[in-house]
Formats: C-alpha cells, structure tokens, sequence
C-alpha cells in the first residue's frame, strides 16, 4: 500500500502529472469526484476535457459518496488509483451535507459553530474512512488536491471556512502520504 499525494494550484498540471505515474499499468481505477448534480454548462465541459484525458484503458468511478465502500470492494481488481480530486470532492460533500440538513436555503452567514463544526466533522470522517480503508489494502493510491495556502484570504465567511477546511484535510492526507509532490506550471517536485 503507497499513498502519493500530488498538490499545486489549478490549473497547474497535477491530474497530468498523477495521470502519467500510473499511465503504463493495467487495472487502474480513476476516482473522478467532480459529479455535477445542477446545471453547469462551464463545469460540464471541464468534466469532458478531464474524461477525454484519461487512458481509455482505466475504469472511471465517478462519485463523491462512499469512496471506502469502492475501494474496499475493488481494491483487487484495481490495485491502483487516482482520486481527483480532494478538493471537489469536499465541495460536492458539503453541499450534500448541506442538503441532507435542510440548510441549503440558508444564508452561509446564519450557520451557527455548531452548524459548522458538525459538517466539518462529517467531512472528515469520510476522509478518515478513506485513509483507512487504503491501509488495508496493497493498492498504490494517487490522490490529487489543490494548494489553498498559497491565494489570498477569501472575503466571504464561506470562502475562508472553506479554505481552512481543506487546508486541514490537506494536512491529514499528507501526514498519512509516503509520497507528496507540489507541481508548479506543470513541473512536480517531490517534497516527501
């Protein structure tokens, strides 16, 4: 079992990168967490330029729900992975969770630290069950996310909540990584 996390900012190569580490083998499984459940033509067609760039040979997934239930059940049969990518997918999970507690209507502003830390807590333990399915496998497990220290502070409360949540999520997997590499304009460097 290998973990490799790949982190840099968009548009900065990553998926190309974690992509050209697993291109030569057979019974790979491609992650794909961008699943689009509201009408977006702009995102719609990033998903079809990310499926166009993928092996034809890999098996694609798309799902941002039960990652440990497939990786636990396919881990055999696709002993390697890519998970693209974190970030998309704790954006898709909060605006399930959002949804699952009726407080998608609500202004972002009106959610309570409670509110806040409950969803939080329910983010992570997805990753949590992620991380820990992976340590029972053999698989070599590529995951991609994006690098939010590097921007600015959001001005929104949902933007640096967001921000803060993912900056930590970043930090568990690569605590949890043997590998971690940071690419800048489609050049990775190793960093772990």
């Amino acid at each position: 079992m290998t973990i490799s996390l790949v982190t840099g900012g968009a548009k900065s190569g990553k998926s190309s990168f974690a992509e050209s580490q697993l291109n030569e083998r057979e019974n790979v499984a491609y992650i794909a967490t961008g699943v689009q459940e509201t009408i977006d033509l702009e995102m719609e067609e990033r998903i079809r330029r990310h499926q166009e760039s993928r092996n034809k040979k890999w098996h694609t997934e798309e799902r941002y729900l039960n990652i440990a239930e497939f990786i636990e059940k396919n881990s055999r049969k696709y002993p390697n992975m890519i998970l693209d990518c974190v970030t998309v997918m704790t954006t898709n999970l909060f605006f399930h969770y959002l949804k699952e507690e009726q407080l998608l209507s609500l202004d972002f502003e009106l959610l309570n630290n409670k509110q806040l830390s409950d969803m939080e807590e329910k983010i992570f333990l997805e990753w949590s069950k992620i991380l820990k399915e992976i340590k029972r496998t053999d698989i070599d497990f590529w995951i991609v996310t994006n690098e939010v220290g590097s921007g600015v502070v959001p001005i929104s409360k949902m933007g640096r909540w967001f921000q803060d949540l993912l900056g930590k999520i970043n930090q568990k997997i690569g605590k949890e990584a043997e590998n971690v590499y940071f690419v800048v304009c489609g050049i990775s460097q190793k960093i772990k």
